[in-house]
């Protein structure tokens, strides 16, 4: 047996894995691919929208010890993106308030080699801690609902399925999110199996808190824990010590997220952060959280930390409930949000292999009962249960929500989503080899690209999807990497580049040579890449509805600038569309 052989057999053993329908030296090849892509993702693209924000939040909770900053999100992601700083010899920042923040996270950038080092240091612990372990917990969510092979296609497929590879590794909380609501419903299904119940209530606290920890909407995988232990085989007491076991747990896991965070606390410092927040000084929440700063301020003089997540969670809310962030969707641009947002990202953003595969696995699991039984295709109605109202409840959020922002707020329930194509595909070797090797070739020929490639991708310049949606999904400042790369190959040099609302340390920290063009500045003759937000967002601006739009007379006022600047650009020759998302441009 050669050594290659005797290494597969004995990953196997270690994992319980029985791969009848899933070739081992295959399923190895393509895990190397699965990590190998998401290294070149964490060399080959920028840093992604908030992350400056959200490294420097971290970088105070490690540095100082008082989570102050970006409490809109609980500190667990944060503070581990933010480890590469303590290597640092000089602190980013000294200890900061909530106001003027955004312009205190541009320090990063000011040293681009910090930058980049930073960057990809940071990305790879979240790879690590993260990303790489959410595949993990869905090869358990579909061992758990079938077999091994369910379990490792379904785990191949959400490591390269377009909507989810891009985002493994950036500096967001929703993979880590995606990861405690994955071994929640995981750990669920296995608790009511009645295995080892209270070694699964443990697990299941775990996952539970670690998903509370990662993001407010990790309270979301709650039902799947309740629906276990209403229908789990144990007794009743023994049910309600176990839901007092994951109540316990979880509570040990947010608390602890917190407490590392806040270890040094900074009572002014604190204590100044949920006056702002709630005066609306740090998120757009009008008046709406006024009546909380008072309660808020008590609930700081016993837990911080406690405080801190109050704030966070009622400010999110409020923030939803007023519908703040101005989104793109099919050339149409409103802060309300729009109940068909998620389904049409996931069915714009889903690779039609897999669409396809998804349908035809619901197909066979809703068939005839004799098909499902020759097959054993079927699921008890417990777990219909457990899966269906835990996907149902997100769904429901989600089509409710105003944040329309992107589709890797679905990562948590997309292994769901992708179960029925894993089990399709886990009935027949070929089935299987097909579908992942698809999904392997696509995510090849769209590297590193990956968030601005939509199902049609291959269609190129006629895809008509192709820009059909915007932040987080199209255009998440991911590209600047590729676009210097794509200058490079050209000999282009000192370009200027129309991206509006960034800071031209950010763009120069990846395109050393480039000079920002704003509204007002002179045009010289030469290159200019025009960002596809300014192509499709600004005109779709200036188009909508101002009822469905907040603070629309600034926002159109600079749309109308913004319009005016590149309508002069693109009096010269069209060169194209370069690194995904952006047109170059020659003047004359």
């Amino acid at each position: 047996m050669s050594l290659t052989q005797d290494a597969l057999e004995r990953l196997s053993w270690a994992l319980g894995l029985s791969l009848e329908r899933f070739p081992r030296r295959a399923a190895f090849v393509v895990v190397v691919l699965v990590v190998a892509l998401q290294l070149v993702a964490i060399h080959r693209q920028s840093l992604v929208g908030d992350a400056a924000y959200h490294l420097l939040a971290g970088h105070q909770a490690l540095r100082h010890g008082t989570n102050s900053l970006n409490l809109e999100h609980p500190p667990l992601v944060k503070w581990v993106a933010a480890l590469p700083f303590l290597a640092e010899e000089a602190p980013l920042a000294p200890p900061s308030s909530v106001d003027g923040v955004l312009e205190t996270s541009f320090r990063l950038f000011n040293d681009p080699d910090l930058a980049n080092r930073i960057r990809v240091r940071s990305r790879l612990l979240v790879l690590l801690f993260f990303g790489l372990p959410f595949l993990g917990a869905a090869f358990l969510l579909g061992r758990a609902v079938a077999d091994n092979t369910t379990g490792v296609i379904l785990a191949l497929i959400l490591g390269l399925a377009l909507p989810v590879l891009p985002n493994l590794s950036i500096l967001q909380t929703d993979t880590a999110a995606a990861l405690g609501f994955t071994l929640t419903v995981a750990f669920s299904l296995l608790y009511w199996k009645g295995n080892a119940g209270r070694v699964f209530a443990i697990l299941m606290g775990i996952g539970l808190g670690l998903a509370l920890a990662a993001k407010f909407s990790g309270v979301l995988a709650a039902p799947a824990v309740a629906l276990a232990l209403i229908l789990g085989s144990q007794g009743w007491k023994q049910r309600m010590k176990d839901g007092a076991v994951v109540v316990v747990l979880a509570l040990l896991v947010l608390g602890a997220s917190y407490g590392i965070a806040n270890r040094s606390y900074d009572p002014d410092l604190g204590r100044d952060a949920v006056s702002r927040y709630c005066r609306g000084e740090a998120l757009i929440v009008d008046d709406t959280m006024r009546s909380w700063e008072e309660k808020l301020l008590r609930v700081e003089q016993i837990s911080p930390s406690l405080a801190q997540y109050l704030t966070g969670f009622i400010g999110i809310r409020a923030q939803n409930a007023l519908g703040v962030y101005p989104s793109y969707a099919f050339g149409d641009v409103r802060s309300t949000g729009r109940w068909w947002y998620f389904p049409a990202i996931f069915l714009v953003r889903t690779p039609l292999v897999l669409l396809l595969a998804v349908a035809l696995g619901l197909w066979e699991m809703l068939g005839l009962w004799e098909m499902r039984k020759r097959r054993g295709l079927q699921l008890s109605k417990p777990a219909l249960a457990i899966l269906g109202t835990t996907l149902g409840v997100y769904l429901l959020t989600s089509v409710t929500s105003s944040y329309n922002l992107g589709i890797r707020h679905l990562l948590p329930i997309l292994p769901i989503l992708y179960l029925p194509a894993a089990r399709w595909a886990a009935q027949h070797r070929g089935r299987a080899i097909a579908l992942v090797g698809i999904l392997a070739l696509e995510a090849l020929a769209t590297a590193p690209l990956w968030m601005s490639a939509t199902n049609t991708w291959f269609l190129g310049q006629h895809n008509p999807t192709r820009y059909a949606f915007s932040t987080g999904d199209t255009e998440y400042r991911q590209n600047f990497l590729a676009l210097e790369a794509a200058l490079e190959k050209r000999g282009i040099d000192d370009p200027g580049v129309l991206y509006p609302l960034i800071d031209e340390r950010e763009l120069r920290a990846s395109v050393p040579n480039a000079r920002l063009v704003r509204p007002g500045d002179p045009l010289p003759p030469g290159w200019y890449a025009v960002n596809v937000m300014v192509e499709q967002y600004v005109p779709a601006v200036l188009r909508a509805d101002p009822s469905e739009v907040r603070g629309y007379d600034n926002l159109a006022e600079l749309a109308q600038r913004w319009q005016g600047l590149w309508e002069q650009v693109r009096q010269g020759e069209d060169h194209g569309v370069v690194a995904g998302t952006f047109r170059l441009y020659r003047l004359q």
